[in-house]
């Protein structure tokens, strides 16, 4: 059957516009699919602000890392590797491919083998916090140092500008103030005080980069100042060269020689 070429032109122009919004529309169903950042910053069914928190089992990285200190000041690599929610091993070389330092951060304590001077120390958080003056525990540490919210925003008021969200929160003697950017959905500064001894850590975020399908961030500053009028503030400058998301086991390898000084 002939069709008239005016409906021919009609019916091939609608097939062809058919095309082009399927070709969007699948497009868009991509994007949404693998970049979290199409995603709305509120979760409108339960009215809460869904941040981008790195999620994996097993992760590897290398880093750059500056400490100082009023009474230690440190420089170089740091080969990590991270169980979530259970350990974090680190592995210091401060040049020419030496490893000066292995440590072992666990739910409850902190292991540190100072190799060069053959020393073996381990603090419970309680001691570790006494002498940094400050009240530790691993979900803030490893909150830290990946970059994700050490609490999980629940309904409290939140404050918008044009880059930033902000909201407030008091858990046990720590006030905590989080800064999500507006475009990165990923937590980009944190102010944690402590009511008790007044004492403060701030950590900022940057260069997020994607690590598998996870916005990581490979610049962290953390500043921990202290109230005491003329304590010299302690720095940690930590720079990502490489961060992976393991599909395998790690394993940290941390054994103290028996000729080790036990302090």
């Amino acid at each position: 059957m002939m069709l008239p070429k005016t409906l021919k032109r009609k019916l091939q122009k609608g097939n062809y516009t058919n095309r082009i919004l399927g070709l969007g529309f699948a497009f868009l169903l991509i994007l949404s699919g693998c970049n979290k950042k199409f995603a709305d910053i509120f979760d409108r069914s339960g009215n809460r602000l869904v941040v981008d928190d790195v999620s994996f089992e097993y992760l590897s990285a290398k880093a750059k890392v500056d400490f100082d200190s009023e009474k230690n000041s440190l420089s170089g690599t740091a080969n990590m590797r991270i169980q979530k929610d259970s350990a974090i091993w680190v592995s210091l070389s401060p040049g020419l491919g030496i490893e000066a330092a292995r440590v072992l951060i666990t739910r409850d304590s902190v292991a540190i083998l100072d190799k060069i001077n053959k020393v073996f120390m381990a603090y419970s958080f309680s001691e570790l916090s006494k002498k940094l003056e400050f009240d530790l525990n691993y979900s803030l540490v490893e909150s830290v140092v990946i970059g994700n919210l050490i609490y999980p925003y629940v309904r409290e008021r939140v404050e918008k500008t044009s880059d930033m969200y902000t909201y407030n929160q008091q858990h046990g003697n720590f006030y905590f103030e989080n800064f999500i950017g507006t475009k990165t959905m990923k937590l980009e500064e944190v102010s944690v005080r402590d009511t008790v001894t007044n004492n403060a850590i701030s950590v900022t975020y940057g260069d997020f980069q994607l690590v598998e399908e996870e916005v990581f961030p490979f610049l962290i500053k953390a500043v921990l100042a202290y109230s005491e009028k003329g304590k010299q503030k302690t720095t940690i400058d930590l720079e990502y060269k490489q961060a992976n998301i393991e599909s395998k086991v790690l394993r940290f390898p941390f054994n103290v020689p028996q000729r080790y000084e036990r302090k």
